[in-house]
């Protein structure tokens, strides 16, 4: 067969490689009818020998229809050859269902890798149709993760934050990322060239993390959108920002179709590069620590300074106040102490009278003091 999205080869080694490149199921305006079922793919899958001990297959697709890719994984998962899936460039939404069917799953350095709530569109529903197709959704979102499930190497709910991430959309990972969480069992390295290919994967993810080109989540649905066209262009040239970040040579050519073409000095200049930065990346790291500390005890140090500072300030204040008072009193004492010393001398003789007269003698010549006098 030489189909544009299937392809069924033998290779030298004598395998079986079903190559699949495009969108999985769908309807053909051209022809009128439907396209890339799992139908038609099952059809193709009986020209495969039963007898045949492995199976590659290699995907590079954006997705398509979730039914059709569960069809497809369950004839692969039913052969009773080894199914070994071979994810290349972009493996997208109903795309990755079929690779969880291999084995082995493997995925090239450059590949990346997207999982997705399901999607569906509702026109004309009214409220009963509407709550039918949400129930649908989520039986069959989780279908979609028990598939996941079954090779997934990481916490379930890392799981379902991938599967829900931008509002259900998903975001693009790396190869090795989608290694640690299962989807694949390993990176691919390729013969020839590939060398090259998985340091270029380490040199860029390196890159991102210490900030020489951006690193960004990057959600492509439908490359026939010139948005999202843009949005891969971005990430094919990040490999180009890359080498011109690590000052290659002027001849380094760079394809979208092959990647960054490296002679193999140039691949020992990137590696070493690479553990340059790295050891720069740590030394900075180290600095920025030690920086980090020497800031937390400046602060430490001028939190204490300003609070001995404002506890100055207070006793101050308050002697200030105690000057303030004991002026305040001297001042009195002294303006007392000199009324007293201008009053007119006064008689020591306390028992006389204002007449010259003593106590007794103005007493005994009162008539009262005399009348009561006599009563007692």
């Amino acid at each position: 067969m030489n189909q544009k999205f299937l392809n069924i080869t033998r290779t030298p080694a004598g395998k079986i490689r079903i190559e699949i490149d495009g969108t999985i199921g769908g309807w053909d305006w051209d022809e009128w009818k439907e396209k890339n079922t799992g139908k038609s793919i099952r059809e193709e899958l009986k020209q495969v020998p039963v007898s045949t001990s492995e199976i590659e297959v290699l995907i590079t697709s954006l997705g398509g229809y979730v039914s059709d890719a569960m069809e497809i994984h369950d004839a692969l998962k039913e052969h009773p050859a080894k199914v070994t899936t071979i994810v290349q460039g972009f493996c997208a939404s109903a795309a990755t269902i079929i690779a969880c069917a291999g084995d082995e799953r493997i995925i090239s350095p450059n590949a990346f890798f997207l999982i997705h709530k399901c999607m569906n569109n509702a026109r004309d529903a009214n409220e009963n149709t509407l709550e039918e197709l949400l129930e649908s959704q989520r039986t069959i979102n989780e279908g979609i993760l028990s598939i996941y499930r079954g090779v997934l190497k990481k916490d379930e709910k890392e799981l379902e934050e991938l599967f829900n991430a931008n509002e259900g959309r998903g975001k693009w990972i790396d190869a090795q990322t989608a290694v640690d969480f299962g989807f694949a069992t390993k990176i691919q390295e390729f013969e020839s060239g590939t060398t090259q290919a998985k340091a270029m994967a380490s040199l860029l993810d390196h890159a991102r993390r210490i900030g020489i080109i951006p690193q960004e989540n990057m959600i492509i649905t439908n490359t026939n959108t010139p948005k999202n066209q843009e949005n891969m262009k971005k990430i094919y040239a990040q490999f180009a920002l890359l080498a011109v970040a690590l000052s290659l040579a002027e001849d380094t050519m760079f394809d979208e179709s092959k990647g960054l073409q490296l002679t193999k000095d140039q691949l020992q200049t990137l590696e070493n590069k690479l553990d340059e930065l790295k050891t720069a990346n740590e030394q900075l790291q180290n600095t920025k620590n030690d920086l980090q500390k020497a800031q937390a005890d400046l602060a430490k140090a001028q939190s204490d300074l300003a609070k001995a500072q404002s506890d100055l300030t207070k006793a101050q204040e308050e002697a200030t106040g105690k000057d303030t008072q004991i002026s305040n009193l001297t001042a009195e004492r002294d303006t007392l102490k000199a009324q007293v010393e201008e009053t007119p001398g006064q008689s020591d003789d306390t028992s006389a009278m204002d007449d010259g007269k003593s106590l007794e003698a103005t007493l005994t010549e009162d008539p009262m003091y005399d009348k009561l006098y006599k009563s007692i």
